[in-house]
């Protein structure tokens, strides 16, 4: 072999080298190791709860032998959901459209139990209590359970309505197991309070109110304060750069991207990720806000209270969880007995609670009789400025405010409250005003 053919071969020998290199260089891809998940905090302020324990029905009502009579009391509720938990559904049918007057006539007949939610609850998020055979749920909501107790059929029918879309499902069940729930709620009926129906003037609406006044109890509590740094800690990305500023009469924390108000008057903190604008929906409720709520609250041990879903927003992704004492809800005028979020489009966008519990109860408590639904609607319907078409809802419940008596403490005061164009207001019955505008 010459000279000039070894220089060939040696000349072929690296450029085949050099094109081996150059597409190992190209195509190389190291191997970081690496999460693909966001950044999650290992704070538990709180307690974690499943879905199922938020979600409560707020009321009762039994339409059974020529009378009516129901329960918010939370330990009766529950133990007629967990009752129907263990039922088979054998299906749930197609959507069916009711007018307003074909949904009273279904929910109020005759031999029926009306179980009200506070607002539209998916189907998908109620699978540990509506046990379907076929697990193939709607995508849709409910907000009403319907159970007839007309056994004269071979199976007992069972409706989930929508009130606010005017939708109806029918499934349905073994009927001895409505045989059986029947004869339980006989033995149990001196329980329940009677109620009676009262029709709204110049309105075809009918309202079922307790028919006699009640008896509760006035609450007494000191607060446990939570450090608003564990919060501060649970929901930046990275705590340690986290900037706090103290205000006047709170405090603030800020990164680059988020910020957090910490209210001393209120006892209130508002999170915002202004990068996260507020998302919207077409549909009156996404499926996906009340459980991203509930895993959101989750993460970080969120539930400092008795905490029930209240509401879900319309047409935007809101949903507020609202404290609860005894099955009555609690209302401030601050809303401090409320947490709020509102979701971005990837994210938590506003995220608004309380940073205090009801700690101690305190002793010598002493009992408030409330008026009966009738002398609240009177009272209600002698505003001359109240558009009847307007109200929504009239109930009993608390409002949380400052003891004047005891230094430091909060008092649970029963009054009623109705639901006015998408407020909640109280209803001062007998004239009883007090200051409840928020905690020092």
């Amino acid at each position: 072999m010459n000279y000039e053919a070894l220089k060939s071969i040696m000349l072929l020998l690296l450029v085949a080298a050099s094109g081996i290199l150059t597409w190992s260089l190209w195509t190389y891809q190291p191997k970081y190791e690496y999460d693909d998940k966001k950044y999650v905090h290992e704070i538990s302020i709180a307690d974690q709860v499943d879905a199922v324990s938020v979600i409560k029905p707020t009321r009762v009502l039994f339409h059974m032998d020529d009378s009516h009579f129901g329960t918010v009391n939370e330990k009766n509720i529950d133990k007629l959901i967990n009752s129907i938990s263990s039922w088979n559904f054998y299906d749930i049918g197609h959507a069916r459209k009711y007018t307003n007057q074909q949904i009273h006539q279904l929910s109020h007949s005759k031999n029926r139990i009306e179980i009200t939610y506070p607002d539209l609850v998916p189907f998908d998020l109620y699978k540990g209590i509506i046990h379907l055979e076929t697990d193939n749920f709607p995508n849709a909501a409910f907000n009403r359970i319907v159970i007839n107790l007309d056994n004269d059929t071979t199976e007992g029918s069972i409706y989930f309505i929508s009130t606010k879309d005017e939708i109806v499902y029918e499934s349905h069940v073994n009927p001895d197991r409505i045989t059986a729930l029947v004869a339980e709620i006989k033995r149990n009926k001196d329980k329940y309070d009677p109620y009676l129906p009262y029709k709204l003037p110049k309105s075809e609406r009918i309202m079922f109110l307790p028919s006699e006044s009640k008896e509760l109890v006035r609450y007494k509590y000191y607060p446990f304060y939570i450090d608003p740094e564990k919060f501060k800690n649970a929901l930046f990305s990275d705590p340690s750069k986290v900037r706090r500023d103290i205000m006047a009469n709170g405090e603030k924390f800020t990164d680059d991207l988020s910020l957090m108000d910490v209210d001393y008057m209120t006892n209130m903190i508002f999170y915002i990720n202004p990068g996260q604008k507020a998302g919207t929906v077409l549909k009156n409720i996404d499926n996906h806000v009340l459980k991203r709520s509930i895993n959101f609250i989750n993460e970080h041990g969120g539930w400092t209270d008795h905490y029930r879903y209240f509401n879900i927003g319309d047409f935007d992704q809101k949903a507020t969880f609202q404290l609860f004492m005894n099955g009555y809800p609690v209302f401030n005028e601050n809303g401090i007995t409320e947490i709020r979020l509102s979701w971005g489009n990837e994210e938590i966008y506003q995220y608004k609670r309380p940073y205090f519990s009801l700690d101690i109860p305190l002793p010598g408590q002493t009992k408030v009789r409330v008026p009966s639904g009738e002398i609240a609607l009177n009272t209600l319907l002698e505003d001359a400025e109240l558009n009847p078409d307007l109200l929504q809802e009239l109930m009993i419940g608390y409002k949380l405010g400052k003891d004047s008596t005891i230094s430091k403490a909060l008092v649970l005061e029963p009054s009623w409250y109705y639901l006015y164009a998408g407020s909640w207001l109280p209803l001062d019955v007998d004239d009883e005003r007090r200051n409840f505008s928020g905690l020092e």
